[in-house]
C-alpha cells in the first residue's frame, strides 16, 4: 500500500484540500496573492536539476534540515532567496531556551526538567499553543543544543528567562544559552558544516511555486533567479524553511495588527526577504495556518526595566499598565493593547544623568543630553510633573496621582499595583521627563499548520503529502506574545532536524 494512503491522505484528500483551503479564505473575506502551485503536466521540458530534498530557505531552519539530511545520505538543493545566507536568524542574538542541559549543570542549575520547560511554554500561551508540538519542542530542545555543541557552535553562557506576569517565578531559571558570535557566529558555523557535507545551495534564488501531482501530492518547485527560471524535482519532499510573514503588509493586515502597525512605523528589524513566501506556497496547495497574530516585540526603552534606570510607564491617560521590568515582548503586548498603542516613560533627573545609551536600551542610543530626542518630540521634559502631563496632552491629575501613588509604592520597597520588583525608587528629582516607548519588532509569529513530524497539514487535518515546513514559516509553538528569548532560533534548529529526518524517509516519487 502506498505510504500515504497508510496516513490517510488520498488524491482526493489532496485535491479536496486545495480547494477547501481557497474557498475558506473567500468566506473569510480575504483574498492575499497566493503563490498558485502548477501541475506537473505545466511542467515544459524535463526537470531541470533534481534533489532528494528541495529546501526552501537557507536561514537556521533550512541549513539545518540539510545537514540532518546529508548526514543521512539523501542529496540536497537549497534555495535561498537573498545573496547569502542566516535570515533573520543570522540576524538574531544567537539565542536559544533548552532545560536540562549540560551547560545548565555547569551552571549550577540541577533541577530543571523538559517537562517544566513544555508547560511553562504551554501556559505562556494561554491555550494558543499545540500542545503535542510544544512538547516535541521542549523535549528535543537539549538534543539541539548538543547537536549545535558537536558541529562547532560554541556555547558561552546561561542566562534567565525574564519574568512574565501570572507564570510561576520559580520557572524564571536560566535556559537560555547564548552562542558565540551571537546569531551571525551561529549561522557561519551552521554554513560551513552544511557546505562541509555536501549540500548544494543557490542564492538570489526565489521559488515562486510548488508543482503538484495529482496522484503524488508535492513533487517539485519552480525557482527564479539568476540561473533563469528553473523547474527542479524533489524526490523525497520539499521542506519549507522561510520564517513568517515579517515584511508582508497584506498578511500583516489579514493577521496581525501589531505587526501591521511595526510596518506602519518602520520599527520591523527582520531579513527585508521575509515576505511569507513559504506560507503562500503552502497555501497555494491548501495548507491551513496556525498560531497568526502575534509579534516578536522588543521595548526600545530601558526606563524602569532594569535597577540601574528607574522610571514607570503611562498609558494615554496617565495611567499605568503593566510590570516595566517583565520580559520584553510581554510588556510591548500590554503596550499595543493601551490607547493608540503608546505608552510614556517617565522619569526624572537623576535617571536623565545615566546617559542616552542607559536609558534608549540595546537598539536605541539617544544624545546624552537628550536634546536632539526632545527637538524631535521623542522626549517631552517638564519643570513640574503637571507641566510634563500638559506637553504630553495626558491628564495633569492622573499622572500626578499615579506618579504619587508609586512614589509611595517605592518609599516602602513594595510596587502594590504591578508587582514589579526592580529600580523601586521614587520620581522625585525635576526636572522631569517623558519618553515616548517604541516597540523594536523582531519577527511576526504564526504560519503553516504542521504536525510533530513537520508534515504541512491542509485544511482537512491532513499531511499534504511530501511537503514539510520548520521554523517560523510553521505556526502553532507560540502564543499572543513571545515567550522568550531563545524561543523562535530553538524552533528553528529543532524542527528543522525533525523535518529533514522525516522527510529523508519518504519513498520517492515516480
Amino acid at each position: 500500500m502506498d505510504d500515504h494512503r497508510q496516513q490517510g491522505i488520498s488524491r482526493r484528500g489532496f485535491l479536496k484540500g486545495a480547494a477547501i483551503g481557497a474557498g475558506a479564505l473567500a468566506l473569510a473575506g480575504w483574498a492575499p496573492s497566493l503563490a498558485s502551485a502548477l501541475p506537473a503536466e505545466a511542467v515544459p521540458r524535463r526537470w531541470d536539476a533534481e534533489a532528494d530534498l528541495v529546501i526552501v530557505g537557507g536561514g537556521g531552519a533550512g541549513l539545518v534540515a540539510a545537514i540532518t539530511a546529508r548526514e543521512r545520505g539523501a542529496t540536497v538543493l537549497v534555495l535561498e532567496k537573498a545573496a547569502r545566507c542566516g535570515g533573520t536568524t543570522a540576524l538574531s542574538g544567537g539565542l536559544l531556551q533548552a532545560a536540562a542541559t549540560p551547560y545548565q549543570r555547569e551552571a549550577g542549575i540541577l533541577n530543571d526538567t523538559t517537562e517544566a520547560h513544555y508547560q511553562f511554554w504551554l501556559e505562556q500561551s494561554e491555550g494558543i499553543a499545540d500542545p503535542d508540538l510544544v512538547r516535541v519542542l521542549a523535549e528535543e530542545a537539549p538534543k539541539s543544543i548538543q547537536w549545535l555543541a558537536d558541529r562547532g557552535v560554541i556555547f558561552t553562557s546561561v542566562m534567565p528567562l525574564g519574568r512574565i506576569p501570572f507564570i510561576d517565578p520559580a520557572q524564571n531559571v536560566p535556559r537560555i544559552h547564548a552562542v558565540e558570535g551571537s546569531g551571525m557566529g551561529l549561522m557561519r558555523t551552521i554554513e560551513d558544516v552544511a557546505r562541509a557535507r555536501g549540500a548544494e545551495i543557490w542564492t538570489n534564488t526565489s521559488v515562486v511555486a510548488l508543482v503538484t501531482d495529482k496522484e503524488q501530492g508535492v513533487v517539485g518547485v519552480k525557482a527564479e533567479g539568476r540561473r533563469g527560471t528553473l523547474f527542479i524535482r524533489a524526490a523525497k519532499a520539499v521542506i519549507l524553511a522561510t520564517s513568517s510573514f515579517d515584511h508582508n503588509r497584506e498578511m500583516a493586515r489579514a493577521f496581525s495588527p501589531q505587526q501591521l502597525w511595526a510596518l506602519e512605523t518602520g520599527r520591523c528589524l527582520c531579513a527585508k526577504t521575509n515576505e511569507g513566501d513559504g506560507i503562500r506556497l503552502a497555501m497555494g496547495v491548501g495548507a491551513d495556518l496556525a498560531g497568526m497574530g502575534g509579534t516578536i516585540g522588543y521595548c526600545g526603552v530601558n526606563v524602569g526595566r532594569t535597577e540601574e534606570v528607574p522610571g514607570i510607564w503611562v498609558n494615554k491617560l496617565g495611567q499605568r499598565f503593566v510590570d516595566e521590568a517583565s520580559h520584553y515582548a510581554y510588556a510591548m503586548w500590554a503596550v499595543f493593547n493601551q490607547p493608540m498603542h503608546q505608552a510614556w516613560a517617565i522619569f526624572d533627573d537623576e535617571v536623565k544623568a545615566l546617559g542616552g545609551r542607559a536609558i534608549g536600551g540595546a537598539f536605541q542610543s539617544w544624545s546624552d543630553d537628550l536634546s536632539r530626542e526632545i527637538a524631535a518630540g521623542v522626549i517631552h521634559r517638564g519643570n513640574t510633573i503637571e507641566e510634563l502631563a500638559q506637553s504630553l496632552g495626558i491628564p495633569a491629575h492622573h499622572l500626578a496621582a499615579t506618579v504619587k501613588a508609586w512614589n509611595e509604592d517605592a518609599a516602602r520597597g513594595v510596587d502594590t499595583l504591578c508587582g514589579r520588583e526592580v529600580a523601586l525608587k521614587p520620581i522625585a528629582k525635576p526636572p522631569f521627563y517623558a519618553a515616548l516607548v517604541t516597540e523594536v519588532n523582531l519577527g511576526s509569529m504564526g504560519g503553516v499548520k504542521i504536525n510533530t513530524k513537520g508534515q504541512v497539514l491542509n485544511v482537512e487535518g491532513q499531511p499534504i503529502p511530501h511537503l514539510y515546513a520548520a521554523g517560523m514559516v510553521a505556526g502553532g509553538f507560540l502564543g499572543p506574545y513571545y515567550p522568550g528569548s531563545g524561543t523562535a532560533v530553538q524552533v528553528a534548529i529543532t524542527f528543522g532536524r525533525v523535518a529533514a529526518e522525516h522527510a529523508v524517509r519518504e519513498r520517492p516519487t515516480a
